[in-house]
């Protein structure tokens, strides 16, 4: 039963280490990427590589400070452990709170390619509009600045879609100032209690990015409902997928704080 523990535990790790090697070969990689890899790792080894783990271990159990170093490594990974299950299940819940009754739909920003949409706006477009044409009654917040190398804004590009899909323009709301996530739903806000909107949100983007999001909601007006339209992820979604859950592991705290 160990035996096949063991084995089990190295086979999904070399298969999340594939699944974070993957998307840098078309650019995508971040602080994600490097803790994903490296935990991975880690547990290949640790299961793997038995016997060259436990004879690392008994070599640094024979003098008091490397034996400190040991112990505080292994109450880290406990405790990272914890603390990665606990923030995914904060995670899950947002994922899975759905919108209340024609919520106003606030649509986050993704890089814009010469093209037009990148894989991932075009997934936020594409929910947005499922969203808007099963709740006839609810209206859009589409929010996103230009970067430098974009031929336009997101906001803009979401809106061009949008209205092309069918969407009445009057629906739609552009907020094309933003630069991050923080701002998107910031400037959506004031456009929601300026137009008089109904304040009840619902974010629309990756499932990943739901937490933070409403996080960041909260933060900017405590009595906002907040509730998640999420991305069909493309091919190139569920590749980048795990980059980006894990990226949120650290991301979450640190918005908390700021």
């Amino acid at each position: 039963m160990k035996r096949l523990i063991h084995v089990s535990l190295t086979c999904i790790a070399v298969i999340f280490l594939l699944w974070f090697i993957a998307p840098i070969a078309y650019g995508v990689h971040n602080i994600g990427t490097v803790v994903g890899l490296s935990v991975c790792c880690a547990v290949i080894f640790r299961f793997s590589f038995v016997k060259i783990y436990y004879r690392i271990k008994a070599q640094m159990c024979r003098r008091k400070v490397t034996k400190i170093i040991l112990r505080a490594v292994q109450a880290i990974a406990v405790l990272f452990v914890v603390y990665a299950a606990t923030v995914s299940g904060f995670m899950i819940y947002a994922m899975t709170v759905t919108p209340s009754n024609d919520d106003t739909a606030v649509v986050l920003g993704a890089q814009v390619k010469p093209w037009g949409a990148s894989p991932l706006l075009q997934q936020r477009i594409d929910a947005a509009q499922e969203y808007l044409e099963s709740h006839q009654k609810a209206n859009a917040v589409v929010t996103g600045g230009q970067g430098a190398d974009e031929p336009m804004s997101e906001g803009q590009c979401i809106y061009d879609n949008l209205t092309a899909a069918g969407i009445a323009p009057r629906r739609i709301y552009i907020e094309d100032k933003a630069v991050n996530t923080e701002q998107n739903i910031c400037y959506s806000l004031t456009i929601i209690r300026n137009e008089e909107l109904n304040k009840n949100i619902a974010v629309v983007t990756d499932s990943y990015h739901q937490l933070r999001a409403r996080i960041i909601a909260h933060k900017t007006d405590s009595t906002v409902h907040v509730s998640a339209v999420n991305t069909h992820n493309n091919l190139i979604g569920l590749s980048t997928y795990p980059t980006y859950f894990v990226r949120e592991w650290l991301a979450i705290p640190v918005e908390i704080i700021k």
